[in-house]
């Protein structure tokens, strides 16, 4: 760039600087009085620990000095903030450190890139520029090699073409002959005296010699004291006459370039902080949702069935508002709720149990078995007999063939008979009879039960255990309204299906005949079903009651004809229905589903679920204390590793802000930079959770079960503002280390920085 006729551009009056260490303080420059101009190329020499290094720093705007006044261009400097210092270095400052100052993990022309683009310059042009500056500093052939590679000449060579690209009009060189032998420090200083026709340039040397043929003027330093100041030769100064270059400004962010250009310079950073991400991120969604679905504590109860029976975990019992009953329409309705396996049309029927293998010992202590067992002394002829049924509390509940979406019927077809059933047991097939034990503890007592011999007319392999008859479920549920009591219940009596026994005399049934008790325990005209009297004939009821050593008396099946018991048998819609749900951990989702359908529902294993067992309850205390232990010490851990690995990337900030980088264009960077790395790692962390879910990584499937999209999405949340916090984090050390200037908070070493 050109510049017009010579003037005083910079101006030291009384300036002084000092630094404090341990020992106390120390005096760097001392009331130092010094003008320059544009066009001067000038050398500053003293001995080591003289100033002179503090004197480029101050001079580029880099450290504060303490008293005495800096003029820019007449202008003093005393009110400078922060972001004034900032708009100073990065307009009229280009600095040479002796450290090459170069971005070491970008490639050479992305180094005298920057220097353009940080100045405004259209990226377009700033290529353009900077391969014209390589060609001058013989670095052209280079260009797309990595900075970190290069010789020392060639660092040095490149620190100069990034300096020479910026358009500044001050060009501070602190010591850059230091590391380099005769011939490539030749090559140096001719640059520096060519650059320095068109600007300032203020070359920090304590080789003199090398630099005498060059110079127009010797500053000399020593304690922070100006000793001399000589001319050496006239300045030159390109006139007004000569053709100025024009570089095209732009006005947009430099952030997303130089996220650019840092992602681009550390692979293996990119790579680790990436892993590392996802490594948080898949650590908070394990131990934030198990202390998520820890908070429900109706997993440390013990059930209490005085309310329902069947406290099945997956069982939701739903009825209407109004009491009325849930018709075909609205069971497939319900059926479509997300997480809903099945439904049970006969709600009633779902507390009723039931035992079917016969010749099977379940035994579960030494002296409790259910089930009748076979007594080889009494049975020579492997009868089987029923004088020894118990019943215990781990037999199975009763299910009618369920309401589902797909046909899940292997064989056959479903039950429509009273006597016909469905078998998801392996080891029945279509035709089989199967003695069937049934009893309803809530009513019947614990010693009641009724016994039916019925027929497998289907199979299938969805569940377990048998499916009954939508007739059976109603006979069994629907209550007589009679004297007989509502443990009564009908049945058409089909020779063979169940077992008859009297308590005086056992006949053998026919197909004619009937029989009852002696000792009935209520008389036929009691009993009225719908507009017909119970009557005792051929067609007609039988009543008969059940007495003796495993029967016990009062227990009332009612016996009728095959059209009586049709024509009485009432099939409308029931008023209450149970649904089965995938996992219990879906509860409280279907229930709330289903109340926006307008219905009434709760779960029976909640509902029953009152009594604490301790030990339960101090295991879910534990993993309460233990998830939030776990995740507090990884949001520390992460924002200390995140620190310490960003610390790095001060020096790369401080080096792009000597060529122009602003404190808000690094703090966008950062910014930018941490949100690529969130998102990336983001991705694989949330990966990763959603394959061990798919695989069925049992503590992360537990956790989508209890979860919903909403909530997981809270838990990525939380880590994301987790990172946010870390992000501020690293925003204020980077304000502090780089942008701040104060020598207390500024990282310079200033003891050793005039040591050279």
């Amino acid at each position: 760039m050109f510049f017009g006729m010579s003037m005083s551009i910079l101006k030291l009056e009384n300036l002084s600087k000092y630094y404090t260490s341990n020992s106390g303080v120390t005096m760097a420059l001392s009331s130092i009085n010094l003008e320059f101009d544009i066009g001067e190329f000038v050398a500053v020499t003293g001995e080591s620990g003289s100033g002179k290094s503090t004197l480029a720093h101050v001079l580029a705007g880099i450290i504060p000095y303490e008293s005495g006044e800096l003029y820019f261009n007449g202008n003093p400097t005393t009110h400078y903030d922060s972001s004034d210092w900032e708009k100073y270095r990065r307009d009229n400052i280009s600095f040479i450190s002796q450290s090459y100052g170069i971005l070491v993990g970008n490639t050479v022309l992305e180094n005298v890139e920057s220097s353009l683009i940080l100045s405004g310059t259209e990226p377009c042009e700033a290529r353009e520029c900077a391969l014209d500056i390589l060609r001058e500093v013989e670095l052209s052939e280079l260009a797309g090699r990595r900075a970190g590679k290069l010789s020392s000449g060639q660092k040095q060579r490149l620190s100069i073409a990034r300096a020479l690209a910026k358009p500044s009009k001050i060009l501070i060189a602190d010591e850059p002959t230091g590391n380099l032998d005769r011939e490539n420090s030749d090559k140096i200083i001719r640059l520096l005296k060519n650059v320095s026709q068109e600007r300032l340039v203020i070359l920090i040397t304590h080789e003199f010699d090398e630099a005498r043929d060059y110079v127009t003027r010797h500053i000399v330093i020593s304690d922070g004291n100006l000793v001399s100041d000589a001319g050496i030769r006239p300045q030159t100064v390109r006139g007004d006459s000569e053709e100025q270059r024009t570089v095209p400004k732009t006005k947009k962010t430099k952030a997303p370039y130089i996220t650019r250009l840092t992602l681009k310079s550390r692979p293996v950073f990119c790579s680790i902080m990436c892993l590392f991400i996802a490594l948080t991120m898949f650590i908070t969604f394990v131990f934030m949702g198990t202390f998520t679905v820890a908070l429900d504590d109706t997993g440390t109860k013990i059930y209490d069935s005085s309310a329902f029976l069947n406290g099945d975990p997956k069982r939701i019992v739903v009825m209407k508002e109004d009491g009325t009953p849930i018709g075909e329409d609205e069971l497939n309705s319900i059926l479509s709720v997300k997480h809903i396996k099945n439904v049970e049309r006969r709600g009633y029927i779902a507390d009723f149990s039931y035992y079917y293998r016969p010749y099977v010992d379940y035994r579960l202590y030494e002296t409790l078995h259910y089930g009748p067992t076979w007594h080889p002394i009494d049975n020579p002829n492997d009868t089987f007999v029923t004088v020894d049924v118990e019943f215990l509390d781990s037999y199975s509940y009763m299910r009618t063939f369920p309401l589902t979406e797909k046909n899940i019927l292997s064989d056959g077809r479903a039950p429509e008979d009273i006597y016909e059933i469905v078998s998801a047991d392996s080891a029945h097939k279509v035709g089989d009879v199967v003695t069937v034990y049934i009893k309803d503890r809530a009513n019947w007592g614990q010693t009641y039960y009724s016994e039916f011999n019925l027929t497998v007319v289907g199979t299938t392999s969805y569940g377990e255990g048998l499916y009954f008859s939508d007739k059976l479920a109603v006979t069994l549920s629907s209550n007589l309204n009679s004297s007989a009591g509502k443990n009564a219940f009908f049945v058409p009596y089909e020779k063979g299906q169940f077992s008859l026994v009297t308590t005086i005399n056992g006949f053998e049934i026919g197909d004619d005949d009937y029989y009852f008790s002696s000792t009935p325990s209520w008389t036929l005209s009691n009993v009225v079903l719908g507009t017909e009297r119970a009557f005792f004939g051929k067609n007609g009821m039988i009543f008969l009651t059940y007495s003796g050593t495993y029967k016990t008396a009062n227990f009332n099946m009612i016996l009728v004809s095959r059209n009586t018991f049709e024509n009485n048998l009432d099939t409308s819609p029931s008023n209450q229905i149970s649904v089965y749900i995938d996992d219990y951990s879906y509860t409280d989702r279907v229930i709330d589903k289903l109340a926006d359908k307008g219905y009434f529902a709760f779960s029976p294993f909640r509902h029953g679920a009152v009594e604490v067992d301790a030990d339960l309850a101090v295991e879910r205390v534990v993993t309460l204390a233990i998830s939030f232990a776990v995740m507090l010490f990884t949001f520390i851990l992460q924002a200390i590793l995140c620190k310490a690995m960003f610390s790095s990337q001060h020096k790369h900030f401080r080096l792009l802000s000597e060529i122009g980088l602003t404190s808000k264009g690094a703090y966008l960077s950062l910014a930018l930079e941490m949100l690529v790395f969130t998102l990336i790692g983001e991705t694989l962390g949330i990966s990763l959770v959603f394959i061990l879910n798919a695989v069925g990584f049992e503590q992360v499937a537990n956790i989508f079960k209890y979860l919903e999209f909403g909530n997981i999405m809270l838990l990525i949340l939380l880590h994301i503002l987790s990172l946010g916090f870390v992000l501020l984090s690293l925003i204020r050390s980077l304000k502090n280390r780089v942008f701040y200037i104060n020598r207390k908070n500024y990282d310079l070493d200033f003891a050793a920085m005039d040591e050279v």
